[in-house]
């Protein structure tokens, strides 16, 4: 028996600081190294028990899959298995916020949420680390905003080191072109020679230096796939209103820009609001989901 019938829950966005490939495993997966900042742009996520015994997903952003392909219904399916209960249908209502194929976890930072849901109307009162494990059988950035904060990730995201983020502020834009993440990296896969970035030396600057010096170690390798003109463009621009640094986040095509404090960022968002339609002020936050009520 549940609980709770319903549940309401956040699901809070990304932005990678640095990323980096350092190889590919055995099942074909690429290896990365990565800082990963959730950041307070989230979906609200309305889960409901329907008695019918079908699962339903619900929202009226255009091209949403409301299907079993979802992460949402594949967390829920996962979910029952692995506590092996029947849950007897759920319903779950999503007021997306975050863009799909920007870079910014969207689908898995749903997944997330409806696990972290789950888990607190059903009392099954899983561990961390046994959401994770859930998690990272449906995505590679699930147990990522499963914990959240910020975080150093490797392998496929899963192994994960806490770490401290400066004061600041986000800007970010999302270019109207969109970037599929295979493509991005069979893109990076056929590139020879790119840059890499000294992890060791991003986390230390992170973790002991100012904002300003994190910003000039900032890297992501999938912009070398990337190549795009309106990502350049983007981040040109938030240079131009007065971000510390800038870069796209995950493959794409999302961009931020970094500030020192808000009013900085609120005559950015103001400048860059003439050229991009789509364009947001966040926030760093301590954790990639967040349950808003139980009833």
């Amino acid at each position: 028996m549940a609980r709770y019938s319903n549940a309401v829950v956040y699901a809070f966005g990304k932005l990678n600081l640095m990323l980096d490939i350092v190889g590919i495993n055995a099942d074909g997966y690429h290896e990365l190294e990565t800082v990963m900042q959730s950041i307070s742009i989230h979906d609200t996520l309305e889960l409901q028990i329907n008695g019918s015994g079908e699962n339903r997903i619900i929202c009226d952003k255009a091209g949403f899959p409301c299907d079993r392909t979802n992460l949402i219904w594949k967390a829920i399916d996962a979910f029952e298995k692995f506590t092996e209960r029947n849950f007897g249908g759920i319903t779950v209502k999503v007021d997306k916020q975050l863009p799909s194929m920007a870079g910014m976890a969207g689908g898995s930072a749903d997944c997330a949420a409806t696990l972290c849901a789950l888990d607190a109307m059903f009392e099954t009162r899983l561990t961390r680390k046994q959401l994770c494990d859930i998690g990272v059988t449906l995505g590679a950035d699930v147990a990522f905003c499963i914990v959240g904060g910020t975080q150093m990730c490797r392998g496929v995201g899963e192994k994960m080191t806490a770490l401290s983020m400066p004061e600041c502020t986000f800007v970010v834009v999302k270019p109207e072109v969109s970037i599929s993440t295979p493509a991005a990296f069979k893109k990076y896969d056929s590139l020879q020679n790119v840059p890499k970035c000294d992890t060791a030396a991003f986390v230390d600057t992170l973790e002991n230096s100012g904002i300003k010096d994190m910003c000039a170690g900032m890297f992501n390798a999938l912009e070398f796939a990337a190549q795009e003109e309106q990502i350049e463009n983007a981040k040109k621009k938030l240079n131009a209103a007065g971000a510390l640094g800038s870069l796209m986040t995950g493959s794409g095509s999302a961009v931020f820009g970094v500030f020192e404090d808000n009013k900085k960022a609120q005559y950015a968002l103001g400048e860059i609001k003439k050229d991009y339609a789509q364009a947001w002020i966040c926030d760093p936050v301590s954790s990639g989901t967040q349950i808003i009520s139980l009833g």
